[in-house]
C-alpha cells in the first residue's frame, strides 16, 4: 500500500533529463519531459545567451559559443564568452552580471532547473563611446 502511494506521487512530479548528443546537424540538447522529448539545438542557447548580453551596458561586443562538456555528466555543456569591456567597470562584477542574465533567460525560456556555468574572457578594455551632439537644422 505504501508502495503504490509512493508511485503515485513520483508519477505525477515533472521529471526533467537532459542529455547531450551530436548529429550532422549539430550539437543539442534532449530533455525528457512528462510531456515528451524537446530537443534543443547549441545555437539556439547561444542565441538566447546572446540576446540577454544586450542588457548588461558594461560590455561592449560579446561573442558567444556553446560548448559540448564531457567530463561531468551534471552539465553537459558551457557558455563561453569573449568579451570587450568599458573602461572603469569591474570584470568580476561583469561576468557574474553575465552569468546571471544568461542563466535568467535560459531559464525563462528552456525550464526552471536550467543551469549553464559561463565562462568568461576579457579580450579587451575600451573607453567609453560618447554620443556626439548632432546639429538640426
Amino acid at each position: 500500500m505504501l508502495r503504490d502511494l509512493i508511485g503515485k506521487i513520483l508519477h505525477k512530479t515533472k521529471k526533467v533529463v537532459t542529455l547531450s548528443a551530436r548529429t550532422s546537424s549539430g550539437d543539442f540538447l534532449l530533455q525528457k519531459t512528462d510531456f515528451g522529448l524537446v530537443r534543443v539545438e547549441f545555437s539556439v542557447i547561444q542565441k538566447i545567451a546572446e540576446r540577454a548580453l544586450s542588457q548588461i551596458k558594461e560590455i561592449h561586443e560579446a561573442e558567444v559559443s556553446v560548448e559540448k562538456v564531457t567530463t561531468t555528466s551534471v552539465v553537459p555543456m558551457k557558455i563561453r564568452l569573449t568579451a570587450t569591456l568599458a573602461e572603469g567597470c569591474s570584470a568580476p562584477k561583469a561576468s557574474l552580471a553575465a552569468d546571471q542574465v544568461i542563466n535568467a533567460a535560459l531559464k525563462e525560456n528552456l525550464s526552471p532547473e536550467f543551469y549553464v556555468p559561463v565562462e568568461v574572457k576579457v579580450r579587451q578594455i575600451v573607453k567609453p563611446v560618447t554620443q556626439k551632439r548632432q546639429r538640426v537644422r
